[in-house]
């Protein structure tokens, strides 16, 4: 009765975790949509929901698997970054590896629980794929501005991302520690992320779901004569980055400690220019000045969270 029961739950858990999934009937990859890694970021779940929608009307003309998950449930329904701690800062191969050796209810997070629940899901569809997988996971930002990508150092990645219009920003994935992007990258899984834009912004749903329809179209997924849509959604990408540039590289990053009291200064966004000196935020020590000149890069504007900000360049090819 009680290996039932824990079937059954793990059942009913999984189908609130899942978005929605498409097949195809001709071959084509495997593509995962991981969304809500941050419980305030629901921009990425309506955007994967409503592209579902519109795909499942021409199900007969789509390529390969598309599955949309929801990542940290227990965040997303409080609409908090992260209950007890990042979960997007605690995929170490050693951290895994016991999240996966212990039962629930010796794990010390809610977000330990949430990655053993949703490894259940990846893990299967990674051992039943015969086909390429790629993984987008989607997030959203608290400062406004421009939506941007992060790439893995492969080429690859490069040409496929280069088809979204979105800027790609390179070592922000290398400086981050513990992401699940980092972790699959390293596991041979296409991966990149996708920050689409401010986190309530209007707009960004809209950047991500039209962004993600140009990364179907560059895999095969689809075709642009049985999706009028992706004209409109290749234009208006092209017309919100057109004056970006196309691919920076990181060059600071200013990480907060507990009792920081970090501040941000007002009024700052995406890819805004900053000067060397330049005075950006507070925390208990005083003033936090730009180490030197570029483009900052998701300034914070929240209470969750251990990035203040990054400042990047323009990327010498």
């Amino acid at each position: 009765m009680n290996k039932t029961a824990t079937t059954e739950d793990n059942i009913q858990i999984a189908s609130k975790r899942i978005i929605g999934s498409l097949e195809g009937p001709k071959k084509g990859p495997l593509v995962i949509l991981l969304t809500g890694m941050h419980g305030n970021e629901t921009a990425g779940v309506e955007a994967v929901s409503s592209i579902l929608e519109l795909l499942e009307q021409r199900k007969e003309e789509f390529r390969g698997r598309l599955l949309g998950i929801r990542a940290n449930l227990q965040a997303l329904q409080h609409g908090v970054r992260y209950v007890d701690e990042d979960m997007n800062r605690i995929w170490f191969t050693s951290i895994i590896e016991d999240i996966r050796s212990k039962p629930e209810h010796h794990l010390r997070s809610s977000e330990r629980v949430e990655v053993k629940r949703l490894l259940r899901i990846l893990d299967r569809l990674q051992e039943n794929s015969s086909e390429k997988v790629i993984l987008a996971d989607v997030h959203t930002f608290s400062a406004e501005g421009a939506m941007f990508t992060i790439p893995g150092k492969v080429n690859e990645h490069r040409e496929l991302l280069s088809q979204i219009y979105a800027p790609m920003v390179f070592g922000i994935g290398e400086s981050l520690r513990g992401t699940a992007l980092k972790y699959y990258q390293k596991r041979g899984i296409l991966s990149f992320a996708l920050e689409g834009g401010q986190h309530t912004n209007q707009l960004t749903q809209y950047n991500i779901t039209a962004s993600l329809f140009l990364l179907l179209q560059a895999l095969g997924c689809i075709k642009s004569e049985h999706y009028p849509e992706i004209a409109k959604f290749r234009e208006h990408l092209q017309s919100h980055t057109r004056q970006l540039p196309a691919q920076t590289e990181l060059v600071y990053q200013h990480m907060i400690e507990d009792g920081d009291e970090f501040k941000m200064r007002p009024g700052y966004s995406n890819f805004q220019k900053v000067k060397e000196g330049e005075w950006l935020a507070s925390d208990r020590r005083g003033k936090i000045e730009a180490r030197c000149d570029g483009y900052i890069l998701m300034p914070l504007y929240q209470e969750q969270g251990n990035d203040g900000f990054f400042i990047i360049k323009e990327h010498e090819a």
